[in-house]
């Protein structure tokens, strides 16, 4: 079972080329993804330092909290049966993923709300 802030392994058919990517669930329940990537192109990016917290990472790393992976539960058990789950998110950093959801204009106001909760953000607080 998969928890918000869990890191794994997919394979990403959709980044050029495709191949191996590391995402962060961000809501278990509707299979929501955000991307790793090593430099901050995307929209919302939220930096993962490598040390102390994200010791799976190679290097520095950062979040993009543009627009979710919906992946279905074939690719997230997959991923799960191969290499499980790698790492998990620092909560200290969930405030600075939910200010980068809310400045995302491609996430609809509904899905923020269920973003916010799945990551443990009471929801009238933020």
């Amino acid at each position: 079972m998969i928890r918000a802030l869990d890191v794994i392994w997919i394979r990403d058919e959709t980044i050029r080329p495709p191949g191996p990517k590391m995402v962060v669930c961000v809501e278990p329940s509707l299979g929501l993804f955000f991307r790793i990537n090593t430099a901050p192109k995307w929209q919302h990016a939220v930096a993962l330092a490598r040390t102390p917290h994200h010791e799976f990472l190679k290097w520095d790393s950062y979040l993009e909290c543009g627009e979710p992976l919906e992946l279905d539960e074939y690719v997230v058990d997959e991923s799960l049966r191969d290499r499980g789950v790698i790492g998990t998110i620092d909560r200290a950093l969930v405030r600075e993923i939910v200010a980068a959801i809310q400045k995302a204009r491609t996430i609809s106001p509904a899905d923020k709300e269920r973003l916010k909760a799945a990551l443990g953000v009471d929801t009238d607080r933020t």
